[in-house]
């Protein structure tokens, strides 16, 4: 396939740039609109989260229709999962902690904050969260309320996998723990609050009192050397995920499944410092990785922390990149999607499939999110305006030339995975931190 090339065009003001980004993400849902009207829905675990990048749209415009198609959506995948067998009682009958959470925790998760009172949202969202904790007669337990743990990477409503290595819980987990967060907002039962609380409280003890961080947690303790876990366990079913050989990788594993924004809710709602320490142990190392311009999603990371926390404890390591290397003008960038790594590329923000940026015919210099984070920290209109242009030439050539990613929503060369981030950057795309948190800041 060839190189494509999208002008960049630089604009006069936030707003003006801003208005045309918007008018770009607008013409793509209403395309998708049409697409998808009659389009019937399909086995693919994630087919739905392909619209999560429309959040920051509805949410600004209240488009009612926008907001309909996606509940229209939400009732075909619904009934078409119990039809067919892959639903009983409201959860996958078999999957993994990884994918099978996905659906729930990313699109039914946008729904509920889009249209908090809809009865519908939130009963898929219990219906999903009862099994985590063991509160629904009608499947088999999947937590161990003993040692505390997951029996298993692999559950569903009809059975729990217990091969050897399936019990090793893997960060991962934690997308369960969001889950019950989210019931916890539906429902205000405060069980899930307390199972989220109990559960992410093994993980953040892992966390804070160790020298290195956990790779993952058994019945019997936590994990520090991957020599105690086979390496074909921790992979299984999660090729994408790092190799755990340092404290980046590591950390990398736990922001892949939001860990940093779950601990930093948990303090938030609890009080208990060990949350936020457990999210600054995150942070500490994956900092470090700021510079690398396809590492936008630890900058969304500390934007998270200082959206919580009000602390600037990352603001400098942010700035330093621009003064490292300044921001100039961008004629052109270019989508080589020749380019492929041989293999998962070390790093935060890496897939196996990522794609390969040019500006003006050399690398990419900076990733749009970190340019429009730190943007907010320095209060710099400039930089603001630049990174929302090349946000926009961003997503204008995926749009043009990548599929929109309802076969397969994690995947990185779609235009979901640019607009909301792939399945290792999770949120942190060129619409959802970008355009989305600009617009907030312009609502205010």
């Amino acid at each position: 396939m060839p190189i494509y090339t999208q002008s960049v065009t630089p604009s006069d003001s936030i707003s003006t740039a801003a208005s045309r980004f918007e008018d770009e993400v607008i013409t793509w849902i209403r395309v998708c609109m049409d697409r998808y009207a009659d389009a019937p829905a399909t086995a693919v675990h994630d087919q739905g989260t392909y619209t999560t990048a429309w959040e920051p749209i509805v949410r600004r415009t209240g488009d009612a229709e926008i907001l309909a198609f996606l509940k229209t959506a939400r009732d075909r995948m619904r009934d078409h999962y119990v039809s067919t067998g892959l639903w009983r009682h409201g959860y996958w009958r078999m999957q993994e902690a990884h994918h099978g959470t996905e659906h729930y925790e990313l699109f039914l998760g946008m729904l509920l904050r889009l249209d908090p009172a809809d009865a519908e949202t939130r009963r898929q969202l219990i219906d999903a969260a009862e099994h985590m904790g063991n509160w629904s007669a009608t499947a088999p337990p999947w937590f161990n309320d003993r040692t505390n743990r997951f029996h298993s990477f692999f559950f569903g409503t009809d059975a729990v996998q217990t091969n050897p290595g399936d019990d090793f819980n893997r960060t991962d987990h934690l997308r369960c723990v969001n889950i019950c967060l989210l019931a916890y907002d539906a429902s205000a039962d405060r069980r899930y609050l307390d199972f989220a609380v109990r559960y992410a409280g093994a993980w953040a003890d892992a966390i804070v009192d160790a020298p290195r961080l956990p790779i993952g947690l058994t019945p019997h303790g936590a994990l520090y050397h991957m020599a105690d876990a086979p390496e074909a366990v921790y992979r299984k079913f999660v090729g994408e995920a790092s190799q755990p050989l340092t404290d980046i990788d590591r950390a990398e594993n736990f922001l892949a499944s939001d860990g940093v924004n779950t601990f930093l809710r948990l303090w938030h709602e609890t009080g208990d410092v060990r949350f936020r320490r457990a999210a600054e142990r995150l942070l500490d190392p994956l900092i470090t990785q700021i510079t690398d311009p396809d590492a936008g999603v630890v900058a969304a990371a500390v934007r998270d922390y200082r959206r919580w926390t009000a602390d600037p404890r990352y603001d400098a390591a942010v700035l330093h990149v621009l003064e490292s290397d300044p921001i100039r003008p961008v004629q052109t960038l270019s989508l080589d999607t020749d380019a492929r790594p041989n293999g998962r590329p070390v790093g935060v923000g890496k897939r196996s499939d990522m794609l390969h940026w040019l500006e003006d015919g050399a690398p990419r210099r900076h990733h749009p999110v970190t340019l429009a984070v730190a943007a907010e920290i320095g209060e710099s209109e400039d930089v603001a305006v630049h990174a929302l242009d090349l946000a926009r030439a961003t997503f204008v050539l995926a749009r043009n030339h990548l599929p929109d990613g309802r076969d397969h929503g994690c995947a990185a060369r779609t235009v979901s995975a640019v607009a909301r981030g792939h399945g290792r950057e999770n949120h942190a795309g060129v619409v959802t931190s970008v355009l989305g948190s600009m617009m907030m800041k312009m609502m205010r």
